[in-house]
């Protein structure tokens, strides 16, 4: 059972985000991790222009973080509806500091219509609930997984995101909580 006082976790939109949205991802993230409690920013970050490529269509992730890097005392979750990539990817679902504070997520790719496919809401809510958990878990330490059901196993395509669940497995489990306890 987790007895440390809850770290907070600020969803923070970037761009144009539905909080409606991050205030659903509130409870969904608090729930795959018991040691957090979400709260959503009532400030809203512009996206940097400089970020953008007007030839991949796509931002920069790494623009983003520096940009943000070092702006915030709690940990902080960035979430944008733009198409992410980082130099040598063709696209990313989200980045994190590996430890820090600051993760960023991209709504972009998680959303089925992106596939061609109808808009399914369930399906939606759960993929960006397992990419938030997963730059989260990055942001205290804890890397990929080897275990493709864990939610921090590495997801190269969507259909990675689709078959791992929404919380890490027993040993990334282990691997947190003496994250935790030595930070406490």
């Amino acid at each position: 059972m987790y007895t440390r006082s809850k770290d907070n976790v600020v969803l923070t939109p970037l761009g144009d985000v539905d909080l409606n949205l991050l205030v659903r991802l509130t409870s969904e993230v608090e729930e795959a991790l018991p040691f957090v409690r979400c709260t959503v920013s009532s400030l809203r970050l512009e996206l940097p222009k400089n970020a953008y490529n007007p030839i991949r269509r796509q931002y920069n992730s790494d623009v983003i973080m520096k940009l943000y890097r070092n702006r915030f005392r709690d940990r902080t979750l960035m979430v944008t509806r733009v198409d992410l990539y980082s130099p040598g990817l063709n696209f990313i679902f989200g980045q994190a500091e590996y430890p820090g504070l600051l993760a960023l997520i991209s709504l972009a790719r998680l959303n089925p219509r992106f596939y061609g496919k109808p808009y399914d809401e369930t399906l939606f809510i759960d993929r960006i609930v397992k990419e938030a958990v997963h730059e989260i878990c990055h942001t205290y330490g804890l890397s990929h997984c080897s275990n493709p059901r864990c939610v921090m196993h590495f997801s190269n395509s969507i259909v990675d995101t689709d078959f791992k669940s929404k919380i890490p497995c027993r040993v990334c489990t282990a691997k947190l909580m003496k994250i935790l306890e030595l930070s406490s």
